[in-house]
């Protein structure tokens, strides 16, 4: 086998084929990369393997004589004489062709290396990518090598290849375009579906499913390269019961072995969630451990209808269904073809979900929620401001699904009080954008926002309320409307506040305040200005100041905390055991306090002006113990205080725990600055919730995933250098010096 195997690779490189294979293969890879990844920035190598439709005609060029010029020249009876198995003949040439191919994707190998100069890349993704690609351009080659051993002309060689594979290549179309919902044929036709299987690996995948198709189909292709050559190396006479006859059934055997052996493959890898590797930066196919856990409490059967036929639903809720249905036996899905079933919605909600959309239903209850399709894809408003496209910036199916599927477990509806009339900074969540990421995150615990004004109320409870939302007020509480909000804390109510110090510079909010003071919290007057440059961004400056999550609830963060134009906060001093104050995240010591922001000509101390640091996020627990006694009169202490005798007769003691979390700024809160730090400041709101609100069922809430790729700064001449190396000067250094070995020979 390994004479086979020199005999052709040196064969291949006297000539010219291998060497043109590989430059035209580097050179259309390189313009892709040049194009995509150098020119404009992007570290995903997603879109240069996309180049895969180039070898569906360079592959039959390689493999078109590989066996039909020997025929043609009868050099083939040496081989089928010589004391060489059959097998080790094949595999010996589908060797040196793989080792050919092999050269354009060691090339390959080294564009993530490039781009890593330039930027964070991610390189397991963009290895698995390689690594499917390889395998896809391997079965190509097996099946060129038993196209080429069915004929003895080279031309009608790459002819039938080119035409197989590129069939291959465009299955999945045809079978739509035979049935949306799919039958028998387009199940046969799916068999020989190349493409889709190479698309895992190009999302960042790696499923057993794939890895077993394609050398399933390898394998196979050269066993019917081995069966074409044995029915011509033995000739057996019809009387006699021989090769012919145990090469059909031996035939059918194999396909019937490759066949169980991918729906094996393909069982296996929809139930089982180990058999998938997902190797994307942002676990995008994967489900957190928290939904894991969530989905193996499930006591009743959820199904999850698609408003999709299956072989053309999204392909990435596809892959996400797959993980809550190998996670629990209580998940269900089924796919609704709308053009089939256009009224099935309305069992469920009265207007047409969009085409892709998920009907969440509890089969115990009938409760039912649908997650539409454009709340699974978040859009990003800054691509459409400046490209005019609606491009998805993130992905937020399992989100979505957690919520959907702890609503309709649930038998309550929880409640957050948005505090409204005193010219809140946002007046309504919906300022955020229509989509805000506060917003969301509260809809995930399944939770409504309702707007309340405190002049109109005398009292909030917490029967009623699971949590107060006071958004930037720019002027002050009345004594009264701050009284209500404290003795609504000290029943163990929660809050999460944002302050608005930019636009109410000056306006003195002591009502406000002392809601604060009571839990511990010191709100210092003025704006921080941060004077560290490893604090705040070059691009927006000294009053936009970030902070490392320390601890609590901002621990664990994928990045800083984002808090433009913040107050200042400290803890009261000498306050009471009864509070637990937490700083989440901080300033630096270089950070000053501006008194008089609007008339600051430094970002340095001046004077007036107070040294830091200064806490820009903090979480805030205070416990309160109650005492009803006997003539029905209340009386209310800290803990602090619990170990002093009460000279009354009680009947009943509760303790309550007050929570807060509070920013510093209301504007840490806002689309725009929360999705320049990946999301970590609603990170915080989110982590906060999960204690927050004491939900009947576990209710788990996922934050949206990236589909962003890492932005590289690369530099014109970076760009420049490697765009030309990569593009022009290997291809040309390749072709030339196949050129020069085949005109060498051609002299001899």
């Amino acid at each position: 086998m390994l004479a086979i195997y020199r005999r052709e690779l040196k064969s291949y490189f006297t000539s010219v084929i291998a060497c043109l294979f590989i430059a035209v293969t580097t050179l259309i890879a390189g313009i892709f990369f040049v194009y995509y990844n150098l020119s404009y920035g992007v570290s995903e190598m997603y879109s240069v393997y996309q180049c895969l439709l180039i070898l569906v005609f360079t592959v039959p060029i390689l493999t078109m004589k590989v066996i039909a010029d020997e025929r043609r020249q009868k050099t083939d009876q040496l081989i089928l004489t010589a004391p060489v198995s059959v097998g080790k003949i094949v595999v010996g040439k589908f060797f040196a062709l793989e080792t050919i191919y092999a050269v354009p994707v060691f090339v390959m190998c080294l564009y993530p290396l490039i781009l890593s100069s330039f930027g964070t890349v991610s390189f397991k993704t963009s290895y698995t990518n390689i690594f499917g690609l390889f395998l896809y351009g391997t079965a190509f080659i097996a099946i060129g090598i038993f196209i080429s051993s069915i004929t003895e002309s080279q031309v009608i060689s790459a002819i039938l290849s080119i035409v197989v594979l590129l069939m291959g290549y465009m299955m999945q179309s045809l079978e739509n375009m035979i049935s949306s919902n799919g039958n028998i044929l387009t199940k046969i036709l799916g068999c020989f579906d190349l493409y889709t299987p190479v698309q895992d690996f190009l999302n960042g995948v790696i499923s057993l499913s794939a890895v077993v198709y394609y050398i399933s189909i390898t394998v196979l292709f050269l066993f019917l390269t081995c069966q074409s050559i044995q029915k011509r190396r033995w000739n057996v006479s019809k009387k006699t019961i021989g090769t012919g006859v145990f090469s059909m059934g031996f035939i059918a055997i194999v396909v019937a072995v490759t066949v169980f052996a991918n729906m094996i493959a393909t069982t296996v890898t929809s139930k089982v969630s180990s058999a998938t590797i997902d190797m994307t930066s942002t676990a995008l196919f994967s489900i957190s451990s928290d939904t894991k856990k969530m989905l193996k409490k499930l006591d009743s059967d959820i199904t999850i209808y698609v408003m999709a036929p299956k072989t053309s639903a999204d392909s990435t809720i596809k892959k996400t269904l797959e993980r809550y249905q190998s996670t629990s036996k209580h998940i269900k899905v089924e796919y609704k073809d709308t053009t089939l079933y256009p009224n099935f919605y309305q069992k469920y909600t009265d207007t047409a979900p969009t085409s892709n959309s998920l009907i969440v239903v509890n089969e115990k209850t009938s409760k039912s929620k649908v997650v539409d399709y454009n709340d699974i894809y978040v859009s990003d408003s800054y691509s459409y401001y400046t490209s005019g496209s609606n491009n998805a910036s993130s992905y937020d199916c399992e989100g979505q699904l957690d919520s959907a599927i702890s609503y309709v477990r649930s038998n309550t509806t929880y409640k957050i009080y948005q505090i409204e009339g005193h010219d809140e900074a946002v007046t309504d969540t919906t300022n955020f954008g229509s989509d805000s990421n506060l917003k969301d995150i509260v809809s995930k615990y399944n939770a409504e926002i309702e707007s309340i004004k405190l002049v109109n109320r005398t009292e909030i409870t917490t029967d009623e309320c699971a949590a107060l939302l006071i958004l930037g007020p720019e002027k002050d509480y009345t004594e009264d409307e701050a009284k209500i909000v404290i003795n609504y804390l000290n029943n163990g109510g929660k809050a999460i506040i944002g302050l608005e110090n930019l636009t109410s510079q000056g306006v003195d909010k002591p009502n406000f305040n002392s809601i604060l003071k009571e839990f511990g919290i010191n709100v210092q007057s003025g704006v921080v200005a941060e004077n560290n440059t490893s604090y705040y961004s070059t691009q927006y400056g000294p009053w936009f100041a970030f902070a490392d999550g320390i601890t609590g609830y901002a621990s664990g963060l994928s990045s800083y905390v984002f808090a433009p134009y913040t107050s200042g906060l400290k803890q009261v001093k000498n306050s009471d055991d009864s509070i637990t104050y937490t700083a989440l995240a901080s300033t630096s010591s270089d950070s000053v306090l501006k008194t008089n922001a609007s008339k600051a000509t430094t970002y340095k101390k001046e004077s007036g002006d107070v040294d830091g640091p200064f806490d820009i996020v903090v979480s805030v627990e205070k416990t309160v113990t109650t005492t009803k006694t006997n003539d029905d009169s209340n009386k209310s202490s800290d803990t602090s205080n619990s170990s002093e005798e009460n000279s009354d007769s009680t009947d009943e003691t509760t303790t309550n725990t007050a929570s807060l979390l509070v920013f510093g700024s209301v504007y840490s809160l806002s689309d725009t600055m929360d999705n320049s730090v990946s999301q970590s400041n609603t990170q915080i709101v989110n982590n906060a919730l999960k204690d927050y609100i004491d939900t009947e069922v576990e209710t788990v809430s996922v934050p949206a995933k990236s589909l962003s790729s890492e932005q590289l700064t690369v530099t014109e001449s970076g760009s420049r250098l490697f765009g030309i190396l990569i593009s022009v000067v290997v291809p040309v250094i390749i072709l030339l010096a196949g050129i020069v070995v085949w005109v060498r020979r051609r002299k001899r």
